[in-house]
């Protein structure tokens, strides 16, 4: 563990390290394309499905480290590390058609494609926060991640409490300190404690899935 410095250049870890840990720091720094140099190291080294699982894992892990601090749950003495303000590539936006289901993320590992549906069907179906909440969480985010997506109209419509809904979004993805003890109880007096378990539920896992489409591997 104590290799694992950033220090790739003079690294004494095994190639296939480098190259998830180079992957890494790319997935969460930028979310755009993947380098040729970290595309290529990766497909040297990991099959498509391992990639997949890899993309997936890193996915998953950052969503839901975010949630932690969100939810002011993370203990007062664990270290964190301030992560900086993602850089859009040159071109932010693709012309791909994001599905609902984002069942083309999982071409190579359709066990977990099939198990993202469940869950996503899962966390509309729990109705603390409504669907149209939920939409637009999904819409937003994907607009501040340069990631083409097409909203329905109920997503773009005007609702009530969609500027609070935005701007956590927004604080979310670009600076999670920023979600307060008073943004968080605001939260609650209008979904309850468990609509702010929910919502932030939602947002770790489109931040994580979002984040995958970024990349365009």
């Amino acid at each position: 563990m104590e290799l694992i410095d950033g220090n790739w250049e003079d690294s004494l870890l095994s190639e296939d390290l480098l190259a998830a840990l180079k992957f890494t720091d790319h997935f969460i720094l930028t979310p755009g394309p993947v380098p040729d140099e970290i595309k290529s190291s990766l497909l040297s080294t990991f099959t498509q499905k391992e990639i997949a699982e890899l993309s997936i894992g890193v996915a998953l892990f950052h969503g839901f480290s975010k949630m932690l601090i969100a939810l002011g749950r993370e203990p007062e003495e664990m270290d964190t590390t301030v992560v900086p303000t993602p850089q859009f590539p040159d071109s932010t936006v693709s012309n791909a058609d994001l599905s609902g289901t984002f069942s083309h993320l999982f071409t190579d590992i359709p066990d977990i494609g099939m198990r993202w549906r469940i869950l996503e069907d899962a966390l509309f179906s729990i109705g603390d926060v409504p669907d149209r909440a939920l939409s637009l969480v999904k819409h937003r985010m994907s607009e501040l991640l340069g990631v083409s997506y097409l909203a329905t109209e109920q997503e773009t419509s005007v609702m009530e409490n969609s500027e609070l809904l935005q701007s956590v979004t927004e604080s979310f993805v670009f600076d999670i300190r920023s979600i307060s003890s008073v943004t968080r109880r605001e939260i609650s007096e209008i979904y309850g404690s468990e609509g702010l378990l929910q919502l932030m539920f939602a947002m770790a896992l489109y931040d994580g899935i979002l984040r995958m489409e970024a990349t365009k591997f």
